[in-house]
């Protein structure tokens, strides 16, 4: 149990900007993801601490990012942040100016796969969030 709120904090952190007020359940994503990849708590805590900078993630790690982006609907599986869609369901959205913002700034970011790609802009909206509001 301890894990798992570890991971879907986490997680819930990392995709706060992209899947906030939706029908999705983030929680049941994040989580299914982070088993389906084996993630462990420990590689999360690396992450989350510091001791392990975001360019020495593990894959494994990079790619819960996207499977929690492709599962939420915000991501294909290419690595294609689906730009229109997430703006199409924010549009009557509290936070759409933040949101697309983020969109602007986060969403041209690319990786070196779309595991990559995923984690660098959860990361890119993580550490500018403030900014976006």
């Amino acid at each position: 149990m301890r894990t798992t709120l570890a991971l879907t904090l986490l997680l819930g952190c990392l995709t706060a900007n992209f899947v906030r007020a939706t029908d999705v359940n983030t929680s049941e994503i994040a989580r299914k993801c982070v088993t389906d990849l084996g993630v462990t708590e420990q590689d999360l805590w690396d992450l989350r601490s510091g001791k392990v900078k975001p360019a020495d993630v593990k894959d494994n790690v990079k790619c819960t990012a996207k499977c929690v982006m492709v599962a939420s609907g915000y991501m294909d599986e290419s690595g294609s942040l689906l730009t229109d869609k997430i703006k199409k369901q924010y549009a009557n959205h509290p936070h759409r100016h933040a949101i697309y913002k983020a969109l602007e700034v986060c969403g041209v970011v690319k990786g070196a796969n779309a595991c990559d790609t995923a984690f660098k802009i959860v990361s890119c909206v993580q550490t500018n969030g403030r900014s976006f509001q």
